[in-house]
């Protein structure tokens, strides 16, 4: 399967990053039940409500961007990716401007960035399809690799394949083509998958 992909499309928070955002404290802060997805959450706000709301949330990310640091993995993945001409994307709910914080902090370049300034978010696809249309992608050879259920649903949504980082020990929470622990062990099988011979 990994020797047929031509793109591959990240999350960026508990995917490319070690997990910053404390999500659960974040809803709190927002008034939220535990599990809601916070973006969708705050979309069915009123106008007032949704701006104090995204204040405490971009307040939250500024921070989190400032400490990110890189997955294991993560840095060398990206770069083995690219050495072999195979498509780079991050789409992401956060915003731009703590994206490029992110991405600056951890020392990765990638070909394409969709943030959640785009519009539709995860688990919709097309922030995804959106992304390989700029790499010039198609979702048959197009692997979507994160951390959370909304990930694959967007990849599997798309077309892609999926691939979901557990970042941590026992089973997996998220039905996904492939579980790694880290960006590491994803590394690992498309080396593998790299080297072997034409079938």
């Amino acid at each position: 399967m990994l020797a047929e992909i031509r793109t591959v499309v990240f999350d960026l928070d508990g995917t490319l990053t070690v997990p910053e955002i404390d999500f659960d404290g974040l809803r709190r802060s927002l008034n939220l039940p535990a599990g809601v997805s916070i973006t969708h959450a705050i979309a069915g706000m009123q106008p007032d409500q949704q701006r104090a709301a995204m204040q405490i949330v971009q307040a939250e990310e500024r921070r989190a961007a400032r400490m990110a640091v890189t997955n294991p993995g993560a840095r060398e993945l990206v770069h083995a990716l690219r050495e072999r001409d195979i498509g780079t994307a991050i789409v992401t709910r956060n915003m731009l401007e703590a994206s490029e914080i992110i991405l600056q902090a951890i020392d990765v370049r990638i070909d394409v960035l969709i943030t959640r300034e785009f519009g539709p978010m995860k688990p919709a696809p097309e922030p995804v399809l959106e992304a390989l249309r700029r790499t010039g992608g198609s979702p048959e050879s197009a692997l979507m690799v994160g951390d959370f259920g909304d990930d694959m649903q967007a990849g599997r949504a798309a077309g892609t394949r999926t691939c979901l980082v557990m970042n941590g020990p026992g089973p997996p929470r998220f039905a996904a083509d492939l579980h790694v622990p880290t960006p590491s062990e994803l590394l690992e099988l498309f080396m593998q998958a790299w080297i072997q011979p034409a079938q």
